[in-house]
């Protein structure tokens, strides 16, 4: 099954980096099915980059909440290179990110943001390798990719998140 258009939203800290070799074919899996790989993530955005690319990660776009609220002038640095964004403009940055570029399922490992969704989020639990939707469905990430992206069409196409 391919569902047309398909976007999905990536976690990097705690979703991709916890088990790089996987995300690495399934993205590149889903890339192949024509579908849209969004990774999503704090930041920053060039490090980030640059872990996607040594460990072959696939992506279309990446959304890095550092980088964007800096060039809108709302991050804080401290001279010990810490850095400050408004808690409530952190937490809902990847919920609005998918809203407004129309992503159809997030997969994230942080519980904190789901309130602020209005696009479908499954929680990933990198102890269990799956992720579970609001319902209680979930996305198996210890089976092949080819599967795991199966049960996602059918979480989409289905709409089985709700």
């Amino acid at each position: 099954m391919t569902v047309r258009g398909l976007k999905i939203g990536l976690d990097f800290h705690g979703v991709i980096n916890d088990r790089p070799e996987y995300f690495a074919r399934f993205t590149r899996a889903a890339v192949r099915k024509g579908y849209e790989i969004h990774v999503i993530t704090g930041g920053p955005c060039e490090l980030v980059r640059q872990k996607l690319e040594q460990w072959g990660v696939a992506y279309t776009e990446i959304f890095a909440i550092l980088d964007y609220y800096d060039a809108h002038g709302d991050v804080k640095y401290f001279e010990n290179g810490e850095y400050k964004i408004p808690d409530k403009l952190w937490d809902t940055a990847k919920a609005e990110y998918c809203a407004v570029n129309g992503i159809n399922v997030h997969i994230d490992d942080s519980s904190v943001y789901v309130k602020w969704f209005t696009t479908p989020y499954c929680h990933y639990d990198s102890g269990g390798s799956f992720c579970t939707a609001v319902n209680g469905t979930k996305i198996d990430f210890s089976a092949s990719p080819l599967t795991a992206l199966h049960q996602i069409e059918k979480m989409i196409s289905t709409q089985q998140f709700y």
